[in-house]
Parts: C-alpha cells; sequence; structure tokens
C-alpha cells in the first residue's frame, strides 16, 4: 500500500449527505480492489452507501464524513473532498439482545492517512455513542407505550444506547500497517477479542480476522421490553 502523502492543513467533520456517496464509495473500492481490508471481490455500488446513509438517518446512528474544501483558481470554493468517513451499523440487527452493539468502520483516503483524520474521525463517532440515544427495529420494535414510530419506517422504533463498539480487523500478515492499525485502535481504548481463523479469502488465501471492542455508556442498564 502506498505511503501516506501529506495531510490537508484543514478539514472538517460533519454528517454525511446524499452528494458524498460518490467520493465515500471511490475511497472504499480502492481497499476493495487493492488490500484485504475489505473481504468484497467487486466495487461496491454506490447504493450501497445511499442505503446505509437512509438506514442510519432513519435509526440517528451516526455517518460522518471529514472534508476539506477544494478550491478553484479565482480562490471560490467549488466542492468538498471527502478525505475519510466513519459509520456505525447494528450487529445482528434482527435480534434484540444485540441491539446494543455497533459494528463501526472507518476509511481514510489513501492519499490522506497518517495525518489524524481517522483519530479525529473515531473520536467524533464515540462521542456521538456516548451522548445520543438510536433506535432498534429488531423483532419488530416495541408496542406504541414504550417505542416511537418514526415516518417512512416499519414497526416501533426503539431508543437504546450502544454498549459495545466492535472493530473487525483484517489481518495483513508481515506488515508494518497491521501493527499500525491495531495500535490505533487500542489507543482509543479498543480491546483486543480475539482472532478468527481463516474466515476470510481473498487473494489467493485464507485470511484472518481479528476482534476489537470498546465499551461505552459504563452503567447503562437497558429497560426492558415487554
Amino acid at each position: 500500500m502506498q505511503q501516506p502523502n501529506t495531510p490537508p492543513p484543514t478539514y472538517h467533520i460533519i454528517p454525511a449527505t446524499p452528494s458524498h456517496i460518490p467520493q465515500i464509495t471511490a475511497i472504499v473500492n480502492h481497499y476493495v480492489l487493492t488490500t484485504i481490508v475489505n473481504k468484497s471481490y467487486r466495487p461496491i455500488p454506490e447504493s450501497h452507501y445511499t442505503n446505509i446513509l437512509t438506514s442510519n438517518s432513519h435509526r440517528n446512528l451516526p455517518f460522518l464524513v471529514a472534508i476539506t474544501p477544494q478550491k478553484t483558481d479565482d480562490g471560490n470554493i467549488e466542492n468538498d473532498e471527502v478525505i475519510g468517513f466513519t459509520t456505525v451499523t447494528p450487529w445482528f440487527p434482527s435480534k434484540l439482545g444485540y441491539a446494543y452493539t455497533l459494528e463501526v468502520s472507518l476509511y481514510i483516503s489513501p492519499t490522506h492517512r497518517g495525518g489524524g483524520t481517522g483519530t479525529a474521525l473515531l473520536t467524533t463517532l464515540i462521542t456521538h455513542l456516548e451522548n445520543n440515544e438510536y433506535f432498534t427495529f429488531s423483532e419488530g420494535g416495541a408496542n406504541p407505550s414504550s417505542g416511537i414510530v418514526l415516518k417512512g419506517t416499519e414497526g416501533i422504533g426503539i431508543p437504546v444506547r450502544c454498549t459495545q463498539l466492535l472493530a473487525l480487523m483484517a489481518i495483513d500478515e508481515n506488515t508494518a500497517l497491521d501493527e499500525r492499525v491495531r495500535k490505533f485502535y487500542e489507543r482509543e481504548g479498543f480491546e483486543l477479542m480475539g482472532v478468527m481463523r481463516g474466515v476470510g479469502w481473498k487473494f489467493g488465501k485464507r485470511r484472518d480476522v481479528r476482534i476489537l471492542a470498546k465499551e461505552l455508556n459504563a452503567g447503562y442498564v437497558p429497560e426492558m421490553i415487554e
């Protein structure tokens, strides 16, 4: 993988919008086609991240982008360049007992790695999850007295908080990058939970996957769902 380039002088972290989806998809597809980080074999369509953005909006789950302004020759800002993004998805979303566990997804543009963008994105994501509830629709949701009906969705959204944030990390043997990525998550408070041996296959060989986790919202006890 190519070495990090000089990071941009300034960037902002904001909620993702549909206009960011093409750049988000392009970043991910770089890793799909050139690394084992993502176990997809073929480029991911833009509709995939459009659907995640829509779902997360309904659930009040964060989908964040780091952007840096792009200027024209006359100094005007033409558009924003996405240099990284992070989001979360529910872990086994059909089962209510897993409603409090989320999986993080974090990608940085290959030309902007090493400038602290990943740390800023992950920190912002974790802060959001520690200060906000989100909605689960597991097992049909709850009865109206204990849940919230969201327009445009099916079922009743049950407000919950994240207590366990998972990071699944493909193990790239014999690379310094693998060690850096593991230490990155550990610096942010993630603990190694274990290694799933040979669960993936890419570029002609079986691949191991590390599971790291960070506990959030200490002391939170979910309300009983009747």
